[in-house]
């Protein structure tokens, strides 16, 4: 199988990436008033890390897929793909700023997933 036919579970697992990232961020924002064992039981009973792990689950089957038909070294490079998303989501839903450079090192990591699929 062609990295490009693999192309659409890469932006899967990217995406779930972003979402698991997002999910566990809010669950952990909404409980930062508690201290030590506390916080954990907590965390452990929110929605948004509950949905959090879930995605997380389901992004580690497809990663596993991925690897299954892959070499590591060209699939580990790819997700950076993974960090593209994770910024995005947290300036979309969580409103956080991103810098000028920031935007520039986004643009290279883009670059630079661009290239890795030529080439594999």
């Amino acid at each position: 199988m062609t990295l490009l036919k693999l192309a659409p579970l890469f932006v899967i697992g990217a995406s779930m990436e972003g979402v698991t990232h997002l999910c566990l961020k809010k669950g952990a924002s909404a409980h930062c008033e508690s201290d030590g064992i506390a916080y954990y039981i907590q965390l452990l009973k929110n929605r948004w890390v509950i949905v959090g792990l879930l995605t997380y689950l389901i992004d580690n089957i497809i990663w596993l897929f991925i690897l299954s038909i892959i070499p590591l070294s060209i699939a580990f490079p790819l997700t950076g793909m993974q960090k593209v998303f994770i910024i995005f989501f947290s300036v979309l839903v969580l409103k956080e700023e991103v810098s000028r450079a920031e935007w520039w090192g986004i643009g290279i990591t883009a670059a630079g997933i661009g290239l890795i699929v030529q080439a594999g």
